[in-house]
């Protein structure tokens, strides 16, 4: 079982910062209480207006499949024209020994 991390930099549409802001709240809220979610957490640019960043770690790729299948992520993403500036491009990462 390999825990999995991902670093997801996530950037506002023009006049949206708000509205991704408590959307990226309840996205954060319903993860957590995911089985397999072991760390999700949003964070917000200090020097950049328009920028997000979430940090999350995942106990093993079938946790992180499930979570991706959920209506709520989905709902999200499909969304993303409205709300976001750019594609979601998240980089998984693993811990260095």
């Amino acid at each position: 079982m390999k825990e999995i991390t991902i670093f997801c930099p996530i950037y506002a549409a023009p006049g949206k910062k708000e509205a991704l802001r408590a959307a990226l709240r309840l996205l954060a809220e319903k993860t957590r209480a995911e089985n397999g979610n072991i760390c999700y957490r949003p964070h917000e640019a200090v020097n950049a207006d328009d920028k997000f960043m979430i940090y999350e770690q995942w106990r093993d790729q079938e946790a992180l499949d499930f979570h991706m299948r959920q209506p709520y992520l989905t709902e999200f993403l499909a969304d993303r024209e409205g709300l976001l500036a750019d594609e979601i491009r998240g980089v998984i990462c693993s811990e260095m020994k």
